[in-house]
Order: structure tokens, then sequence, then C-alpha cells
């Protein structure tokens, strides 16, 4: 182990540490039955088996699912796989794990909090490294790294009265990164000069450097491309912030910076709960995302749209996006046990709702006697996305007579339906004509 990480410039501490958290010391089904020490999923060469895993959410809380792990042949190959990946990182951010490297981490500390919310969702993995390593001493394991980076705990160990005293590791705030697919884009906003660019999120890590906007001759409503997300979250407060990995230029080799929120524009998304079913075209092209399209949460292509197409969907959720001052609408389907967002532009995706004609209308009715039979709605039913069904208001009693204000006829089904309002109540009622008398 000492060797693979000399090799990949690592820190052999922090990867036997690793290799104890994540196996147990070797004991794991997972070691036990596939040679796996640093619970890498995936699989490695076609080989992989299935565990139960845990996770933590955005918010914290814990979680179990199945999810497959590489299979090794040997422990070696584990052990060089790891550092692989730490060095190449993931397909969609080669530098994620650039925290472990020796040239960045100044300590085996820093290292080992670099792995936090990157290579797991626990917010104490690094600190749970950290442990280890210091209760069964695995930094003599670094080398003249181990000695330098401990240089100064040793000196102020000989100022205290109990010579058993040691600097403190610096603390790194967490972050959780979300990767982002194709050219998202948004602006810098109009303060954007009270904020900086970053290598890194700021706070997160030991060396963490700036850029002046000037190097990038940056401007008011300028265009910045994302593809990435970061949701740091204080030590000490526990308050999260939201950040964003920024280039200046659609060419995904730009120079890549970190940047705060408050310094971007970005574009507008309001959320509608509700219920429809919706049918992708048999020409649906493009992807299906894991949130809409450029909104601040950034998405990540699921699949390929074709692969649902000419198929009927339930949706829960619709989202109406606006950039630059274009709209578009989304919605949130269901596959499975899995949901999805589509766009429903260029007709990939249309919502089957019924058609209804609407005409002034005035007047006083009274409900009748099998009004309790139907239900109001804010809308005529199936006929809107947020179709809400609604109580009968208590003073709703056969007789009661109530003031009619619109009125609709569905063609399709002969059917005909009243907007009405009860006596000193501004409350909206859509009814079947049949509750009324």
């Amino acid at each position: 182990m000492q060797t693979v990480a000399n090799q990949y410039k690592l820190y052999p501490s922090v990867m036997m540490a690793q290799a104890a958290l994540e196996s147990g010391w070797g004991t794991s089904q997972l070691t036990l039955q596939a040679n796996n020490y640093f619970g890498i999923k995936g699989s490695y060469n076609g080989q992989s088996v299935t565990m139960q895993t845990s996770e933590y959410d955005a918010n914290g809380q814990l979680y179990y699912t199945d999810a497959n792990f590489r299979k090794y042949p040997n422990a070696k190959a584990s052990m060089t796989d790891n550092a692989k990946l730490l060095r190449n990182g993931t397909s969609y951010n080669s530098t994620i794990y650039s925290g472990t490297w020796r040239e960045n981490a100044a300590t085996y500390a820093d290292a080992a909090n670099a792995l936090t919310n990157t290579y797991a969702t626990a917010p104490t993995y690094g600190a749970s490294l950290i442990a280890l390593i210091t209760q069964y001493n695995l930094n003599s394991l670094d080398g003249d790294a181990a000695a330098s980076s401990s240089s100064s705990s040793t000196s102020s160990s000989s100022n205290s009265s109990d010579g058993n005293s040691v600097t403190p590791q610096p603390v790194y705030a967490q972050a959780k990164y979300h990767g982002a697919t194709g050219n998202q884009m948004g602006r810098l906003g109009t303060k954007y000069r009270s904020y900086r660019l970053y290598n890194h999120i700021k706070g997160t890590r030991a060396k963490v450097t700036k850029t002046a906007w000037t190097k990038v001759h940056a401007y008011v409503g300028q265009p910045v491309y994302f593809d990435m997300r970061g949701v740091k979250q204080n030590p000490e407060t526990d308050k999260k912030t939201t950040w964003y990995r920024v280039r200046f230029s659609t060419s995904k080799s730009a120079k890549k910076y970190w940047v705060y929120t408050k310094a971007l524009t970005l574009p507008k998304v309001t959320y509608t709960s509700g219920q429809a079913k919706v049918k992708l075209s048999a020409t649906a092209k493009g992807s299906y995302y894991d949130h809409v399209y450029n909104s601040a949460y950034l998405a990540k292509s699921q699949g390929s749209l074709k692969d649902l197409a000419n198929q009927t969907y339930t949706a829960d959720n619709q989202a109406v996006k606006t950039q630059d001052g274009v709209a578009s609408t989304w919605y949130r389907i269901k596959v499975g046990d899995k949901k999805y967002w589509v766009a429903s532009a260029t007709q990939k995706v249309s919502p089957d709702y019924d058609y209804a004609a609407y005409t002034a209308a005035s007047g006083t009715k009274k409900l009748g006697k099998k009004f309790a039979k139907y239900h109001p709605y804010n809308h005529v039913k199936k006929t809107h996305f947020d179709q809400v069904q609604l109580k009968w208001p208590a003073k709703a009693k056969v007789g009661t007579k109530v003031t009619v204000n619109q009125k609709a006829t569905k063609p399709k089904y002969q059917t005909t339906w009243y907007r009405i309002q009860f006596k000193g109540d501004s409350t909206n009622y859509w009814v079947d004509a049949k509750a009324l008398s």
C-alpha cells in the first residue's frame, strides 16, 4: 500500500486509514467477497457485486440503498484502482479529488478532509480518517512528508507543560458536489465584484487561491458556463451555501473557477405541484434529466428521450423556466420507481388535458339534492396541471343559494360546469352542473 500511494503521490497514511475504515480492517463482506478495500462502486474489468450501502442525502439524513461495487482479483488491484481514482477523478470532474494530492495537501489531515463529500457522503468522513491515523500512528507511513507536516506540532509540544500537546489541524468546511451536463449557463450579476474567483470552494481545503476579475475581462451580464455545483456546509454553524464552477467559454477545456452564487444571475424557475398524463412524442430527441436543465440545481442527463418516446407517463410537478426573457415548460415524470425532468419544447412532451370552452355567466343557482356526490375543484376537472380537489364549505347545504360567475362546457363528454361563489366568501369553486338545481 505504501508503494502504491507513493507512486501516485498520495499520503500512505490516508490510504491505509481509508482501507481500514471502508473494509472494517479487511473483515467486511465487500472485502471478503470482492477484494474491495475502498468501497468503490461500479465494475472492474466487467466484474462487480451488489451490496447494501448507507448514504447521506443533501439534508444530511442517512438512508440505505443497493449498489454495485467493483470486484478485484486481489488487494493490490484494489489499492491501485483507488489511487488511480484519486489521481484521475471522475468522468465529470477529473480534479474532484485533487485536494488529496501531496502537491495540494500540506498535511495528511488536509488530504483526509478533502475526501469528505467528494469520496464519501458521510459528513464526518475526513474526521474519521484523521482519528484512525492518530490512534494507530499511521502517519509514520508518510516518511518525510509526515515529519515536515508535524514539525509545527513538535515545536508547539516543546513549549507545553506536559509535553503531550499538539498543534490542532485546521478544520475545513465540507462540500457536496453535483455534476452537470452540457453548456448550462448564467450571467455575472450586478454585484459580482463583491465576490472572488477561486480554484476551489473557499474554505474547503488548504491553499485555495483567488483570481482577479480583471484577468477574465469580466463585466455585468457576461455569460458563464457551469459544469458543477457545490453545496458548502460551515463546520461551526452548519450553514449551507451554494457555489458554482464556471468557465468563460463554451469550450470544456477552458480554465475553470469556483464562484459564490450571489455573484451570478441564474434563470428563474417556478415550480407547481399537480398531476397530469404526459405523452412523449414518437420523435422525441434529447435527454431527460435529474433536474430542470439550466435551473439553479444544474442538471445531469439520465438517459436519452428516444428510450421513453411514444409513451404516456404521470407528471407530478411542472416547472416554468425563464432565461434571458424566454420561458420554457418542464414536467417531472415518473418512470418506474424514479422521477425525471423532461422539456415540453418542440413537442417532446404533450400533457393530456381535457378541452373546455368557457363563456361568461351570471345569476344564481341552488345546491341540488345530490350535490355532496360531486366534488368542487379550483379548475374544471382535468383541464389544468395544478388541479386541486376542494372541500365543500360548512355553509354548503341542500338548497343553499350560490352565485354563478362563469360557465364551461367539455364537448368530448358533453358535460357542463359552473364556477360559483357562496355568499360572504370570495373563493371560486368549479362544480359539475349536476350538483346544482
